[in-house]
């Protein structure tokens, strides 16, 4: 019983779940972000707790242990743009990294916190429905012209949700937290009801915490 490597990807063996690389190379290579032809590739990165809860007190990071966020950094590394809706830029704290690009998606505007505009560093690409929802087919054919091909969506559930309804998400990494949270809290996906699909599982990874990380292609 164990766990074998096949075609970069990790394949279970019995009941043993193979842990979570520690080297950064190891990790970025079973994490390589595809690339599609003619298009953008989108992967989606979420967390939710054991009850699908996708937040504790308020935040996704509130979920987070030692291998999530390494994990993060790790398809963070692998993108060319992050893509996250601006409710969570808010939630979370976000700022606009070097590496990857960020692109937030609004309805409105976008406040000019330092973090997201810092004096002669990067700005994030806002893109704005002005009080309509924003086509998400035009943000990524924009994303594609620019050259930010490999695209890291990052929620919120509604972004997400917007996503999957019009079939724009090729991969979900998906990572469980080892906790019941309770409370009203989002799931990963909020928004209409979506196509049944079946995903087909590709990977599945552990850690000593109890955190299981798995990841689904459509």
């Amino acid at each position: 019983m164990g766990h074998r490597k096949h075609l970069g990807t990790w394949v279970t063996v019995g009941n043993v779940i193979p842990p979570l690389p520690h080297d950064a190379a190891d990790l970025a290579e079973l994490y390589r972000h595809p690339v599609a032809d003619g298009r953008t590739y989108v992967r989606a990165n979420m967390i939710s707790s054991l009850d699908g809860a996708a937040t504790a007190a308020g935040r996704s990071g509130g979920l987070g242990g030692d291998g999530d966020r390494r994990l993060f950094q790790a398809l963070r590394t692998q993108a060319d743009v992050v893509l996250v809706g601006a409710a969570t830029v808010r939630a979370e704290g976000y700022g606009t990294p070097g590496h990857p690009a960020l692109a937030i998606v609004t309805r409105g505007t976008v406040d000019r916190t330092e973090r997201l505009y810092p004096d002669g560093g990067a700005e994030p690409i806002v893109y704005s429905g002005a009080g309509s929802s924003v086509d998400l087919r035009d943000v990524l054919a924009d994303l594609y012209d620019r050259g930010l091909r490999r695209v890291l969506a990052e929620g919120g559930p509604g972004v997400l949700g917007a996503l999957l309804r019009d079939g724009l998400v090729d991969e979900l990494c998906l990572t469980t937290a080892p906790m019941v949270v309770g409370g009203a809290g989002k799931r990963i996906v909020s928004g209409p009801d979506l196509p049944v699909d079946r995903w087909r599982r590709a990977l599945v990874c552990g850690d000593s915490d109890g955190y299981l990380y798995t990841r689904w292609l459509r």
